[in-house]
């Protein structure tokens, strides 16, 4: 059996699987919340061989940034990914990898979540908060989350969106009561794409979810593979299009942080110079 076969073989497998039970839909949004610089068919890939996979790249990258992959390590088969070269077929995950310890990918710890929002309002892209409990950060930044995401949505990804409708029907019905976050005239697909990439970027950024957040019983509703393709693909894309921007924001700040700094030195350099 071929290497390419075995691949196709455990997306089949997969693809009809992951919409079984809610249970199997959150653990894929979570994954791919995680790794979300990687396509739907690979996340469902390394779902299927390393479900609890943080951190994921091919063996070069993990050179590059001084780990090593350990003997014996399996590699995860994955399809010819954007996010990788395009003859890499196996990727590791850095539970497989030894060597330097370095942080090597963005967080919302500590001081993190208030200076994210500080930054936030400083951009003009939102208001105030009003208390500093980590609790209310996270709560903030939750809300201003939600109408970037449906704002993305659709700007962005209209045509794909109205066509998934078209392809899915009502497989997934009018949701009964309005939602945090919702508005009352979104159809019950367009909620659902919503809530699943809420949860993707949630889980990821550490935002509490409602138990009314996280309940995504109707799923088990689509079995034809092709829409949960759509409906997987679409709602990696736009959780990649928000946390791209989550990565994109904390570099500037770093990049701020760091000109900062060295303006400070640069100024008290001065300062020691001997005066006349």
């Amino acid at each position: 059996m071929s290497a390419d076969y075995k691949v196709q073989a455990i997306y089949d497998e997969q693809i009809r699987e992951i919409t079984s039970s809610a249970k199997k839909w959150q653990d894929v949004l979570k994954l791919a919340g995680q790794l979300y610089r990687y396509e739907f068919d690979n996340i469902i890939m390394i779902y299927a061989q390393r479900p609890h996979s943080t951190l994921v790249a091919d063996y070069d990258t993990w050179k590059k940034v001084e780990r090593y992959v350990k003997r014996g390590s399996k590699g995860i088969a994955i399809f010819p990914s954007k996010a990788l070269n395009p003859r890499m077929k196996y990727v590791f995950d850095i539970s497989d990898t030894g060597g330097r310890n370095v942080k090597l990918t963005w967080d919302l710890e500590g001081d993190s979540l208030k200076q994210y929002l500080d930054f936030l309002i400083s951009e003009g892209q939102t208001t105030q908060y009003e208390s500093s409990d980590r609790d209310d950060l996270k709560n903030s930044l939750k809300l201003f989350t939600g109408t970037n995401v449906w704002a993305i949505i659709k700007e962005e990804f209209f045509e794909r969106l109205q066509e998934l409708k078209q392809l899915s029907g009502s497989m997934i019905k009018e949701f009964n009561e309005k939602r945090e976050g919702l508005q009352q005239e979104e159809s019950g697909m367009e909620q659902f794409i919503y809530q699943s990439v809420m949860y993707a970027v949630g889980t990821r950024c550490g935002f509490d979810l409602s138990m009314q957040e996280q309940d995504f019983s109707q799923i088990v509703n689509i079995k034809d593979e092709e829409i949960v393709y759509r409906l997987g693909s679409l709602v990696c894309d736009v959780s990649c299009s928000v946390l791209r921007e989550f990565s994109r924001n904390l570099k500037i700040m770093e990049k701020q942080t760091t000109m900062s700094a060295e303006r400070r030195i640069a100024y008290g350099s001065r300062n020691d110079l001997p005066r006349s």
